[in-house]
């Protein structure tokens, strides 16, 4: 339980946060609400990038991995220095469209290539897994002060979950990226307590805590794929490659971004194996928060609390407002040009709507790991889509073939079997399926038109 100095400290960040965010929102128009007017820096981009990846499902995730198989859980962040470097060649071509046809969201892009059905395809999807990132992230929160202090599980998920409605609605995206940059700081205070730690407590590293392959060949594979493709669906990190000024600001920001978020995977992996050095036995899912707490004096606790509600926060800010984003305009007011004017208002009741259904369900579903896995698998078979797309010429059908037979296969493995790394890989396989079948219907149906062309009438 926290002592008095470490709930002030928790109770001066959230201040502050809420404090910047409405700040963020003063005078705020609606390119500025939606896409943080696409003039965004170097520095910010890159704080808001950092801060939208270091969330609750990373976090206790991928620190749970490390606690039981030791620095074998890197294979995720091996696979994102990968996945950073292709992405950001994919980014200079996203970016040149998103300025000239004003994309907004990542199915814009669909829309513009494939159609209004694969546009609407990809909008559901983005929806489905931006949304589950919010239940993910609320989950994460809620776990931390579950344990830790006075309020427990439920009012814990409410209060984060009000607390970024709030400048959201006030502020929009803007509010966003003002906010990750507050959260950027208090995460990089993860660096000086992973420096106390190791300075003061008595430490003993096996040679196998450094072992990259404890940890099973499947999950391996996934772990590393998933750090490959997962920025390709990012639909977060892609509204931050719309927002960004120009082509010379993207480069700045993708190469900052990439290396802090590596500097971080390798820093939090010491602190796990530390914390399993010196307390074994804990619960893996929340060996981070519990380690931490435990190491840590009166007052450092409560800077390290602040460090996990910044990561948790800024992911859960940015899936809300993304998820968000998709379901008004790619779902419920794309074609309606009469109501384009209300965009504004449609989005800020639909963001209130679904932070009230993403608190409901974080407090009815409280299994962090396994539903991180299941909505892992959405993203990164959704990346490996785009992936292709960029390189090969691949048919309408055979995108929508792949969406659509991702997200059933899932679902339906996911019932059958529960959830679990093995998800990760399906995905890749039913979107591989999907294109396939999508090809073959795309010949019947070019070569019925080119006999029906040469009929006699």
């Amino acid at each position: 339980m926290f002592a008095t100095l470490d709930l002030i400290f928790i109770g001066i960040y959230f201040l502050i946060v809420l404090f910047v965010g409405f700040r963020a929102g003063r005078d705020e128009t609606q390119e500025g609400f939606l896409i943080a007017g696409r003039n965004l820096k170097a520095l910010p981009a890159a704080f808001t990038i950092v801060a939208s990846k270091i969330g609750g499902g990373m976090l206790l995730t991928y620190t749970a991995a490390v606690y039981i198989f030791g620095m074998s859980g890197m294979w995720f962040f091996i696979g994102a220095i990968v996945g950073y470097v292709i992405f950001y060649f994919f980014a200079k071509h996203i970016k040149a469209l998103a300025d000239s046809e004003k994309f907004y969201t990542l199915p814009d892009y669909f829309f513009y290539r494939f159609g209004t059905t694969a546009g609407r395809v990809a909008g559901i999807t983005i929806f489905i897994t931006m949304f589950g990132w919010v239940v993910v992230n609320l989950i994460g929160g809620g776990k931390i002060l579950e344990q830790f202090t006075p309020l427990g599980y439920e009012w814990s998920v409410i209060l984060i979950a009000l607390t970024i409605l709030s400048y959201l609605l006030v502020g929009g995206f803007k509010s966003v990226v003002k906010t990750d940059a507050v959260q950027s700081v208090a995460i990089g205070i993860l660096f000086l307590l992973f420096l106390y730690v190791v300075t003061t407590v008595d430490i003993t590293f096996a040679m196998a805590d450094f072992n990259l392959f404890t940890l099973p060949i499947v999950q391996i594979i996934s772990f590393f794929l998933v750090g490959i493709f997962f920025p390709f669906a990012s639909a977060e990190l892609w509204q931050r490659v719309y927002a960004i000024e120009n082509q010379k600001t993207l480069k700045r920001s993708l190469i900052l971004a990439s290396l802090f978020y590596i500097a971080l995977g390798f820093v939090l992996g010491f602190i796990m194996l530390a914390i399993r050095s010196v307390l074994p036995g804990l619960e893996a899912d929340t060996a981070l928060v519990a380690g931490l707490t435990k190491l840590l004096p009166v007052g450092l606790s409560g800077l390290g609390a602040v460090v996990f509600y910044s990561a948790i926060m800024s992911s859960a800010d940015t899936f809300l407002f993304t998820a968000n984003a998709s379901l008004t305009n790619d779902l419920l007011l794309r074609d309606k040009t009469e109501q384009k004017n209300k965009l504004l208002l449609q989005t800020k009741l639909s963001m209130t709507l679904l932070a009230v259904m993403a608190l409901l369900l974080a407090i009815v579903v409280r299994d962090i790991i396994d539903a991180t896995f299941l909505f892992v698998s959405f993203t990164v078979s959704l990346g490996f889509l785009v992936l292709l797309l960029w390189k090969f010429n691949l048919s309408k059908y055979s995108v929508i073939l792949a969406m659509i037979l991702n997200i059933l296969g899932i679902l339906f493995f996911t019932l059958m079997f529960g959830m679990s790394a093995q998800v990760v890989l399906l995905g890749f396989l039913t979107t591989l399926v999907g294109i396939f079948t999508g090809s073959i219907v795309n010949r019947v149906l070019v070569r019925r038109r080119v006999y029906e062309a040469g009929r006699p009438g």
